[in-house]
């Protein structure tokens, strides 16, 4: 895929996510989109791109979330480099209860 398409779509979700909470909990939400919904060679050609270029054109929200995936590329198995902390997931309290639930 074009790394310039790549860049515009994590600054896109970088400005979504920086426009809800501060900029380490935006960077953390923003990873974990990547992580989530991103195919898995559109993450490592933007791991090779930030290795190469450190992010040239990624909005300061966008870069720190690609720092933290590649930090984790490379972390060894089973750890967690400082400050990924897992990302917040939405209330599952808010959330209906399932058809089935012993609710």
């Amino acid at each position: 895929m074009n790394i310039d398409l790549l860049i515009k779509m994590a600054n896109e979700i970088g400005a979504f996510f920086a426009g809800a909470t501060d900029a380490d909990a935006a960077a953390r939400d923003v990873a974990n989109h990547l992580k989530r919904y991103w195919e898995p060679r559109m993450r490592a050609q933007m791991l090779t791109y930030y290795e190469e270029r450190a992010g040239a054109g990624l909005s300061d929200v966008a870069k720190s979330a690609v720092a933290l995936l590649y930090a984790a590329s490379k972390a060894p198995p089973g750890t967690a480099p400082p400050g990924t902390a897992p990302a917040a997931t939405p209330s599952s309290s808010s959330a209906a209860p399932r058809k089935g639930a012993g609710a």
